[in-house]
């Protein structure tokens, strides 16, 4: 199965100063040019097979702009492959979709997403694979009003022509893509609401010629529910290629293959390394560590809760100075795990964490620093950035830490099973 990664602009300075917590000149003058994505980073062994680029990126975080010769253009590049950085023989893939749960609280897709919009963009930029533009079929959607949040339940005749219109999209889609001569691989998305739903979007798309199908809107579903649908799914499909949009299930990766997913994307565990206070970290045996939280001395809610304690600011960079120094100095075998455990555990407390009490955080902390995980990983990362890799602070920090994670789950949870 081929591991695609979804596009959320995560880039980090190359020669970021973790010493003293600074950027490089060259990305002050432009963080863009200056950045790497993850695939940069690893020289030898890549972090993903390709990368998923949602056609909502220009809605939100990128503007299209035209040359002299009408070509569109994102940041002075012409192809998602220059833009996203990737070297002219890699063997990364990239894929485009619509990223459809941005307009999901629509009744219809908004016009930027129409069929021939959408088809004309994966040409123009070069994308491997494209996406038919789909309309996700979910049983509600929320939406803000008057700065509050709103639920509204779908009834089964709405989500019956979300999928219809997705379907009826899917056949324009590889119609034209077909008249055109477009360039790269049209994937058909199925949506439904029931493997009966998805039955009848898989046949459909089977019906109008696509080698390489995709099951939408799965996120919401449990387990057994998803196994339950590709089950239903498979024998429709026999020859054809299969993609899950959003789902990893690591626990179900080796039934996914057995029932016919040729490839499938997810952000899961780039993002475990700051959701998850116990799952930050991934060793290559597939054990989970705890990040250590070194937070800056200057977030506002530190400095509230110091000033609760009646500690001042300077007592606070002094705490804040001595837990990330001692780190340091134990990793190099300079300090022993006692000591620096318990100035770690001092600055810890500041945090006034809601959820969880102080001496679970030292028990996953002393397990974290007792077995070094950074140690004996071969990544790039854990090789040039050891202890800094497992410390909880700043985008730098974080960032290659997920970046870290999808790296072994790729070249070693998925390479064993």
């Amino acid at each position: 199965m081929k591991f695609y990664m979804p596009n959320w602009e995560d880039r980090v300075d190359p020669e970021f100063d973790f010493t003293n917590d600074s950027y490089s000149e060259s990305h002050e003058i432009s963080p863009y040019e200056n950045d790497y994505y993850a695939h940069q980073i690893y020289k030898k062994k890549q972090p993903y097979d390709g990368i998923l680029f949602s056609l909502s990126n220009f809605q939100t975080k990128l503007k299209i702009k035209y040359d002299e010769q009408n070509q569109p253009m994102i940041r002075n590049k012409k192809n998602i492959r220059d833009y996203l950085k990737i070297q002219k023989y890699s063997r990364l893939k990239v894929m485009g979709d619509c990223g459809a749960f941005s307009y999901v609280a629509h009744h219809n897709p908004p016009p930027f997403y129409s069929v021939h919009h959408v088809a004309e963009m994966y040409h123009e930029f070069k994308f491997d694979f494209g996406v038919s533009p789909d309309h996700i079929a979910v049983g509600f959607i929320r939406f803000k009003e008057e700065g509050k949040k709103k639920y509204v339940k779908l009834s089964t005749k709405e989500r019956e022509r979300r999928r219809m219109l997705t379907v009826q999209n899917s056949e324009e889609f590889i119609n034209l893509v077909k008249e055109k001569h477009y360039s790269f691989k049209a994937i058909g998305v199925a949506q439904g609401y029931s493997p009966k739903s998805y039955i009848e979007s898989v046949i459909s798309l089977v019906s109008q010629g696509y080698e390489y199908l995709a099951l939408g809107g799965l996120v919401q579903y449990s387990n057994l529910e998803l196994l339950k649908i590709l089950h239903k799914v498979t024998p429709y499909m026999e020859g054809k290629k299969l993609h899950l949009f959003g789902v990893m299930r690591p626990g179900h990766i080796t039934n996914f293959e057995k029932l016919g997913v040729t490839s499938f994307d997810s952000a899961s565990y780039f993002r475990k390394a700051w959701l998850r206070s116990g799952q930050n970290y991934l060793s290559q045996e597939g054990v989970w560590y705890s990040a250590i939280r070194v937070p800056f001395s200057w977030n506002k809610n530190l400095i509230k809760n110091a000033n609760d304690s009646n500690i001042s600011l300077q007592d606070l960079e002094n705490l804040e100075t001595q837990a990330y120094d001692s780190l340091l100095r134990y990793s190099d075998g300079k300090l022993g795990i006692d000591t620096a455990l318990s100035s770690v555990i001092e600055y810890d407390k500041l945090l006034m964490r809601n959820s969880e009490n102080i001496e679970n955080i030292k028990v996953k902390y002393r397990k974290t620093l007792e077995h070094k995980p950074w140690e004996n990983c071969e990544c790039e990362i854990c090789q040039e950035h050891g202890i800094d890799v497992m410390i909880f602070r700043g985008t730098n920090r974080n960032k290659r830490r997920g970046y870290h994670n999808t790296w072994v789950f790729k070249n070693k949870m998925m390479s064993s099973i």
